[in-house]
């Protein structure tokens, strides 16, 4: 047990009644239990701190008292637990895309309200210190985003190889805005990471992207010879082949891949159809427009669907730039063509007799039918996981279909397009001629555009997408050597079931170091970017982020932030610079 005369030695006690540990005042060393003993307490201060041999009870007492230096200490403790409250609400600001003002103006009063409910009075005192003020949020923003941003450079600058998207578009205050979103392996796993974001101030031309590009690789010493591949998409300045952005990335760096990405070569591949189909789809957009332009249009007819009890209320617009809205709006204007119908009775329009045309409707139920595959091919491709096998396979998939549709169409059998069978069964008709030759032209165009901007794949690479078939093997651009490890990797137990758990990229950054030459050909070859949709998605949160209320926005740290994984380190930020309260 602990005596008062052992404060003499310079030693107190911590821990509980039963389990009393000496702890020593000078150098606050805490000894066991069991020496708890006048004999060891005066060995431990002879040998540490012999100076402070026989001094007073008193002395050390005095040592117990917190100095200035402590308080000094314990405040600027505080202040930088502040400070780094102060960069987790800024990140979670920005994480959500909202305005910088709402730290003081909603997250502060919210914090206070609540802490004052359950913590009382004197805890809201000590939340009034963390500094929210918009210019704090915005500088918490910017040191999170160079954090993030350094990070991301440093992974790069560790990585065997990287590719990357690459797209430009204009924002609400007209300015030309660059972004650029790189994939790299991080030990065994793929990353995707904002690399920049960069406003074009004048023209955006290939040597403009290119030149920005460039300068922010030499400003960072990434190299161009890292570079395995690029994905863009059709614009002139980006895909010319003399004079665009993949021109001036080869010469650079002619071991990079250049990709078109994959949904703007499907939307292409369906752009062009019969003059006919055609037609349907100017009308029906036409018609759209007219109820859907004016308000007090669209409220009568939402209360006409209600009345009638449709399954929707209201049509949806098409707009050339929205990859599924082509699908969308003509699926639902056949879907509700009864009330729209109905609706022009009451309402002229130069189109309302089309909806007493069996053949306009019947055309317009195909190019819904049509356009819903479409669509469902659209959407299966727009996936950061989805593989260049993926695209091959779902394309080849496709064009099959398209051929036997077609196949089907000339049997009489029109049961493949469920809206266009049901109707015609419905008015106890049969497709004309006419009809039925415009939707086989149609199909035709399809397989021919498909093929023309996706060429039939080779099998050279086959054996990447399964190590363990043996055709695969026979066809394998390698060498004598590297198919020697092929064939060890094709009966490795171990590996098959590593292909299974696995997502196939993955899979072969994950495979022993035996089969390190192989692994490093086959992610390689699926590193690339097989879309721009990341990309896409990007602009659609700038958009979000710097919006017709924030145009004087410089959105390049708050985008980061917006897309990035990478959580950056606050308290290490926090320790970096000194804590002010909030004002």
């Amino acid at each position: 047990m602990y005596a008062e005369s052992y404060l003499g030695f310079g030693f107190t006690w911590i821990g509980d009644e039963d389990n009393q540990q000496p702890k020593c005042v000078v150098c606050n060393e805490v000894l066991a239990n069991s020496c708890m003993k006048p004999s060891l307490l005066i060995r431990h201060q002879a040998r540490k701190h012999p100076t402070l041999v026989g001094k007073s009870n008193q002395y050390f007492k005095n040592m117990q008292q917190p100095t200035v230096a402590d308080h000094f200490n314990k405040s600027k403790r505080e202040n930088q637990l502040y400070v780094e409250a102060s960069y987790k609400i800024s990140y979670n600001i920005a994480k959500s895309g909202k305005g910088h003002t709402i730290g003081e103006t909603l997250v502060y009063p919210c914090i206070k309200d609540a802490v004052q409910t359950v913590l009382g009075d004197e805890s809201v005192d000590k939340i009034s210190n963390i500094p929210l003020s918009n210019s704090t949020v915005h500088r918490r923003i910017d040191d999170m985003s160079q954090a993030v941003e350094l990070e991301v450079i440093t992974r790069l600058q560790r990585s065997a190889g990287f590719v990357m998207q690459v797209d430009e578009s204009t924002d609400v205050a007209n300015l030309a805005i660059l972004l650029v979103i790189v994939r790299y392996m991080n030990g065994t796993q793929p990353e995707e990471n904002l690399l920049l974001c960069h406003p074009l101030e004048e023209h955006t031309k290939a040597a403009d992207i290119f030149g920005a590009i460039d300068s922010y690789f030499s400003k960072h010493q990434i190299k161009w010879g890292k570079l395995d591949g690029v994905a863009t998409d059709g614009a002139k300045s980006m895909s010319g082949r003399l004079g665009g952005f993949r021109a001036l990335v080869a010469k650079v760096a002619p071991q990079a891949v250049w990709t078109h990405c994959c949904i703007h070569r499907q939307n292409l591949a369906c752009s062009k159809m019969p003059a006919n189909l055609r037609e349907v789809l100017d009308e029906s957009v036409k018609i759209i427009n007219f109820i859907k332009a004016k308000s007090l249009n669209c409220r009568l007819f939402r209360k006409l669907c209600q009345d009638f009890e449709a399954p929707h209320d209201s049509l949806l617009l098409h707009t050339e730039v929205r990859w599924l809205s082509r699908g969308k709006a003509l699926n639902r204007l056949f879907e509700l063509h009864r009330e729209v119908q109905f609706f022009l009775k009451d309402h002229p329009h130069p189109l309302a007799d089309k909806f007493n045309d069996f053949d306009w409707l019947a055309r317009l139920a195909y190019l819904a039918d049509i356009f819903a595959s479409i669509n469902k091919l659209n959407l299966s491709l727009q996936n950061r996981n989805v593989t260049v096998f993926d695209v091959n396979d779902k394309i080849e998939a496709m064009i099959k279909k398209i051929v036997f549709w077609k196949d089907c169409l000339m049997q009489g059998r029109s049961e493949m397009f469920e809206q266009l069978h049901d109707f015609v069964h419905s008015k106890s008709k049969k497709l004309s001629n006419d009809l039925r030759d415009e939707i086989e032209n149609h199909l035709c165009t399809l397989k021919v555009q498909f093929r023309k901007y996706f060429p039939e794949p080779n099998n050279l690479n086959d054996w990447i997408s399964n190590p363990f078939e043996e055709q695969h093997f026979e066809h394998a651009d390698l060498d004598i050597s590297d198919k020697a490890v092929l064939i060890d990797l094709s009966t490795d137990t171990a590996a098959k079931r590593l292909l299974k758990e696995k997502p196939l990229l993955q899979f072969w950054a994950e495979l022993p170091i035996d089969y390190q030459k192989l692994s490093a050909k086959a992610i390689r070859f699926l590193l690339p970017f097989t879309s721009t949709e990341l990309v896409e998605s990007a602009f659609s949160a700038y958009a979000y982020i710097k919006n017709k209320y924030r145009n004087r926005l410089n959105a390049a740290s708050d985008i980061r932030l917006y897309l990035s994984n990478i959580v950056p380190d606050f308290a290490a930020l926090a320790n970096s610079i000194q804590g002010q309260g909030s004002h």
